[in-house]
């Protein structure tokens, strides 16, 4: 009788960590060191295609589930007018990162669909360096550098 108490007692010990195990699993979310490294503050600059400053900011990538990035941007300057009503203080952004190619596409308004900052950028150790778009319903309508350098 004693052994028969000790294996249901066993049984019952192992089967709920198995199931505590199995639902552990389906929440761990496994990245790559590349996509550690990516996700962190950067201080970033948009400059339109004659150099001049657009805008300075904080982009933060935070959250990774392949191929899709989420996260938010601050912006503190907004050197043009014009952008000042599209990238207001900031917001959350979607987007996507390639491993392989080490690239990332971002929507800095996911939610409004004809009045959009497309940012691609090309990932390195401490930066990110590509292009911004502004894009409404006529199409792409300005666009210029974009470049963010990780914060120590």
């Amino acid at each position: 009788m004693k052994t028969v108490k000790l294996l249901l007692i066993l049984l019952a010990i192992a089967s709920t960590t198995l199931y505590g195990c199995m639902r552990c699993n389906n929440n761990v979310i496994f990245t790559s060191k590349f996509v550690e490294s990516f996700l962190a503050s950067y201080d970033f600059t948009m400059t339109d295609s004659l150099g001049n400053k657009v805008a300075e900011g904080q982009f933060r990538p935070k959250i990774f589930e392949d191929p899709d990035i989420t996260g938010f941007t601050k912006v503190f300057n907004v050197y043009n007018d014009r952008y000042k009503t599209i990238l207001g203080a900031g917001g959350n952004f979607f987007g996507t990162l390639d491993e392989k190619n080490k690239k990332g596409f971002v929507n800095l308004n996911p939610k409004i669909a004809d009045n959009n900052i497309f940012l691609r950028f090309s990932v390195t150790d401490n930066e990110l360096n590509g292009t911004w778009e502004y894009s409404t319903m006529r199409g792409i309508v300005e666009k210029g550098v974009f470049k963010a350098v990780k914060q120590q």
